[in-house]
């Protein structure tokens, strides 16, 4: 959240790897990379979304493991946890 500001029209990007997914964002506030282990199955896939979108569909999951769907680089994302099920909006990138 600190790297998202009000209007602020660049994506989060999710690079998804065999084990991995890294995590980019640039702003005008600054810039992060992360890269944290998961779980995969099906193809690798690189897509971004609007951080705002990401942000609050994450605050409403208590839980600390969550499920992402990706269809294709241009489809809607489902986030789930063991509760719920949440369609992220479509990729900005």
């Amino acid at each position: 959240t600190l790297f998202v500001k009000e209007g602020n029209k660049k994506p989060v990007i999710f690079d998804i790897e065999d084990g991995s997914v890294k995590i980019n964002i640039t702003s005008t506030v600054g810039k992060m990379n992360e890269e944290i282990d998961i779980e995969k199955e099906g193809s690798d896939i690189k897509i971004g979304f609007n951080p705002k979108f990401v942000i609050d569909a994450l605050r409403v999951i208590d839980d600390e493991t969550i499920s992402m769907t990706f269809m294709n680089a241009k489809s809607p994302c489902t986030i789930r946890d063991k509760d719920r099920q949440i369609y992220l909006s479509y990729p900005s990138c």
